[in-house]
């Protein structure tokens, strides 16, 4: 699903954030990116998603070379990737169901079946009674329940998340991973960035851990 032969990124000449990156991601897997802050996690995630250009080395997604990708070519390989910030990056001026409209809306699905699958995600994410609610009269454990919404409503392939649950408690930081394994098991493959060892240690999926932009662990 998803593989890299040795990947470097350079944001400057003689500083790589990522170094002789090698791996492969099988479908349907559940991984956890590990590592310290500055580690290179986001950086990964964001490589895979185009939204960052490898400065050398081959990144396979579902076969293709998305390093020799076209520009014009990232919109239609992101439509099989749901992606998940820290930070929600909710629309605060949009109701949620707006939002998890938002990525059925780019690419043109018909408004009954955007909103019938817009809806039909919120109830899986236990917030179909706020869909005319706004981000910011939410919690920060609904803010992250709707950006997963958000990322899922359009069946992808592959979900990222980066730090899901970094500003979330306990409780919220349990149901969030819940919602991701309910989702792996349907059959999308995730990657989920952390440096959470509380979470590490209490999911036992397979743990590729990033030091220093380079892989230490994959096991």
């Amino acid at each position: 699903m998803i593989e890299m032969y040795h990947v470097y990124m350079a944001y400057q000449r003689d500083a790589n954030a990522l170094e002789d990156i090698n791996l492969k991601i099988e479908k349907g897997s559940f991984v956890l990116l590990t590592g310290p802050s500055g580690a290179g996690k986001s950086t990964l995630l964001k490589l895979i998603t185009c939204q960052e250009k490898a400065t050398k080395g081959q990144i396979l997604v579902g076969g293709r070379n998305i390093v020799r990708i076209r520009h014009s070519s990232i919109p239609y390989l992101r439509r099989n990737t749901g992606i998940v910030f820290q930070d929600f990056k909710l629309l605060n001026k949009r109701t949620i169901i707006d939002n998890v409209s938002l990525p059925l809306e780019i690419i043109g699905k018909s408004r009954k079946e955007i909103k019938h699958k817009a809806w039909n995600v919120l109830k899986m994410v236990g917030l179909q009674h706020k869909i005319a609610s706004y981000p910011l009269q939410l919690s920060g454990g609904e803010q992250q329940r709707v950006a997963i919404a958000r990322a899922l409503v359009n069946d992808p392939a592959i979900l990222l998340a980066d730090e899901p649950t970094g500003n979330l408690d306990k409780e919220n930081s349990e149901y969030i991973m819940e919602l991701l394994r309910r989702a792996n098991t349907k059959g999308t493959t995730i990657m989920l960035a952390t440096h959470d060892k509380n979470l590490i240690e209490n999911y036992h999926y397979r743990v590729v851990g990033l030091e220093k932009g380079k892989i230490i662990s994959n096991g």
